[in-house]
């Protein structure tokens, strides 16, 4: 494939991520915010737990089948896919075995007293809840193939209105559930639903044809192959990136754990671009690249894709840094101003999320095992940092740990750039800048607002 080609479909699907994931982050946060006027702080609290551990074993369960459809040469063969989908089913089914087996453990281990009181694993009502989100596991597994070869092809049109019609119907059902009921399973409901919605459209809304399941010794083992590294970093990925929830879940009330998940799901909302272009364009992209065997077209792709995310993601940090909290005090009521000074703090882990970039490069080049290193520092680092910043200093220490720990991975991604010859200064020369620009920026609007409140 010519640079060309590929140079229009990056901009291409750039265009549609960065539409459709605005579109879907608007739609989260006006829910989110209307939610907040409808439940309470331990609401937040209860759903951020029940989604955490289901995606820890989400996670836990993962042989990378997308992945070895994205970058497989044999990802539009027509057994392969068959293959790809059984093992996805056959993942639904256990998957939601084991969830309703975690939902049976944790009503014994509430019963004998194990969690600390008023916490959300405490919570009698956290079992049932769990059992119930098993559903959701089910419905992935059903998913159609033409998901992954979407995504391999680019085609992220179909996939943007496909999440945004999946955004829009959970938010329309859990809203009238919440006004309706005033309940904590109002959440879980249009969690749910949208897993119903996102599998149906994946059948009969995408392009192609979805292919029936079967197997493929040959082609089982090469996704099994590649999939054990997978398994692998999204065991200590998951723990790296959500194992402050798992901490958090069992360490603050119930209350101030959901005041953190608003704060969280604040930062998500304005870094959901970034996410997405990287999980699917960048990955995707840097995948054909290197099937088109040109050493330069590789290196000039990582350069400019690294630096978008220095300059988006330093200066949004900055920004958020010295005035985030003013959108807390704009959007929420009392209940949840404390989310204000957890988004500014968190903010700054922002600047460790430059190192995905080169973590998907690290995924394309078939070499997960350091992926898999970068993210055992972190889940280290969060093992350690937040227990011991909870000590210190109580909650804010406890944020503090899980902003330190976000940076722990940058000795390992900077040792694979060395090596991969692309440790240079057009790589990281701007992200320093970006992050000085944003604190500056962000001042502005601080004494902007502090002015106009007082």
């Amino acid at each position: 494939m010519t640079t060309a080609p590929l140079k229009s479909r990056i901009i291409k699907a750039t265009a549609w991520l960065i539409g459709g994931n605005v579109s879907s982050q608007m739609l989260r946060l006006i829910s989110n915010l209307l939610l907040t006027r409808l439940l309470t702080p331990d609401a937040f609290g209860l759903v951020a737990s029940v989604n955490t551990l289901y995606f820890g074993l989400v996670m836990f369960s993962d042989f990378g089948v997308w992945q070895s459809v994205v970058k497989s040469e044999d990802g539009t063969n027509p057994r392969f896919l068959g293959t790809a989908w059984s093992i996805q089913l056959l993942r639904g089914v256990l998957l939601c075995a084991v969830v309703l087996a975690l939902s049976l453990g944790l009503h014994i281990a509430a019963g004998m007293g194990v969690f600390e009181a008023n916490t959300a694993y405490a919570d009698p009502r956290l079992p049932l809840m769990m059992a119930v989100f098993s559903l959701s596991a089910l419905l992935q597994g059903a998913e159609s193939m033409q998901l992954a070869s979407a995504q391999r092809e680019l085609h992220v049109g179909h996939l943007a209105r496909l999440e945004i019609f999946t955004q829009l119907s959970a938010m329309v059902v859990t809203l009238v559930m919440a006004w309706a009921t005033h309940s904590v399973w109002s959440l879980l409901v249009g969690t749910v639903f949208s897993s119903l919605v996102r599998t149906l459209l994946s059948h009969f809304y995408l392009p192609g044809h979805s292919e029936r399941p079967c197997w493929d010794r040959a082609f089982a083992h090469e996704i099994f192959g590649f999939g054990k590294w997978i398994f692998i970093s999204s065991v200590i990925g998951f723990l790296a990136g959500n194992g402050e929830k798992l901490i958090l879940g069992a360490t603050l009330v119930t209350a101030s754990f959901g005041v953190f998940s608003i704060a969280a799901t604040l930062l998500a909302a304005t870094i959901g671009v970034y996410s997405s272009i990287n999980g699917h364009v960048v990955f995707s992209s840097l995948s054909i690249a290197l099937r088109s065997e040109k050493r330069d077209e590789i290196t000039r792709f990582y350069t400019r894709a690294q630096q978008f995310a220095d300059l988006f993601l330093g200066g949004l940090a900055g920004l958020i840094f010295m005035s985030g909290h003013w959108a807390v005090w704009l959007l929420y009521d009392k209940r949840y101003q404390d989310a204000g000074w957890m988004l500014q703090w968190l903010a700054l882990g922002l600047v460790a999320l430059r190192q995905q970039v080169v973590e998907q490069l690290m995924f394309a080049r078939g070499k997960p095992s350091w992926v898999s290193a970068n993210n055992t520092l972190r889940a280290v680092s969060l093992v350690v940092f937040i227990p011991l910043g909870f000590l210190l200093a109580g909650e804010r220490g406890a944020i503090a740990g899980v902003v330190i720990s976000q940076f722990a991975s940058w000795p390992f991604s900077m040792k694979f750039k060395y090596d991969q010859g692309l440790l240079t200064w057009a790589t990281e020369k701007w992200w320093v800048p970006a992050l000085i620009l944003g604190m500056m920026v962000g001042w502005l609007v601080d004494l902007a607002f502090s002015t106009w409140a007082h």
